[in-house]
């Protein structure tokens, strides 16, 4: 593996009391919203500890210059990525294909960094040490497992409940996430921004897009899924 994949993130600085007071409702709030969703036996203790991982995570990995409404979109998605992160744990084969997810955003992430742009496919499974076809096939198993997607839309939160219930505090950093999402979209290849809109925008289904394309509706799947991936690496979500 490529030695910079493996190296830890670079402490920041530690999570005081006062961060515990300040995040501790936004924390229990996102705790509580996931709860409705899982099963009874999962309790929202269980999830708020979980989100403590992923608030400290925020804080040994945030560039201390972020503005203070990127650094909430940030700690909002990442709080809830650990507590989805926890309910995956249960499942081993998901937990294996999660951290196989998690290393291909993470190259994507650190081979933009070093070559100074959005690298190709084959860079890619480079930074993996994967083969081409290899990688296209982690690709598809990962898609297969359902984590072919943000973490933020893993649940639903479209519903007029949960937009009656977001604080002001979520609901701004949800904005703001949304606005990063769109800028790396604008980043994608073209290929895969044609692909994510007839997706999304057009519910084009991934056979129909295979045969706009000229290929597989497997292969279709692996370029959304690596699209996903490349959108994950650029909002910090790896």
């Amino acid at each position: 593996m490529n030695d910079a994949l493996a190296e830890g993130p670079v402490p920041r600085r530690a999570l005081s009391r006062s961060d515990y007071d300040r995040f501790l409702p936004m924390v229990r709030r996102i705790a509580m919203r996931v709860a409705r969703r899982v099963p009874s036996y999962i309790t929202v203790g269980d999830l708020m500890g979980a989100g403590w991982v992923g608030l400290v995570e925020v804080f040994s990995r945030a560039d201390p210059g972020m503005p203070p409404d990127e650094l909430e979109a940030y700690m909002s998605h990442r709080v809830r990525g650990a507590m989805l992160d926890h309910l995956r744990s249960f499942d081993p084969t998901a937990r294996q294909l999660r951290n196989a997810s998690r290393r291909v955003a993470r190259a994507i992430a650190v081979q933009r960094q070093a070559l100074g742009r959005p690298p190709e496919e084959e860079e890619i499974a480079g930074a993996l040490g994967l083969t081409l076809e290899g990688y296209r096939s982690l690709l598809g198993s990962v898609a297969a497992a359902g984590m072919a997607r943000l973490e933020l839309v893993d649940f639903d939160e479209n519903d007029a409940a949960d937009e009656k219930s977001l604080a002001p505090d979520e609901e701004a950093g949800k904005r703001m996430l949304g606005e990063l999402i769109a800028s790396a979209i604008e980043e994608l290849p073209e290929r895969q921004q044609q692909i994510l809109a007839l997706y999304y925008q057009e519910d084009c289904t991934l056979k129909e897009i295979g045969a706009i394309f000229g290929v597989s509706e497997s292969r279709i799947s692996q370029i959304h899924t690596e699209a996903m991936h490349r959108l994950r690496a650029a909002i910090g979500q790896e």
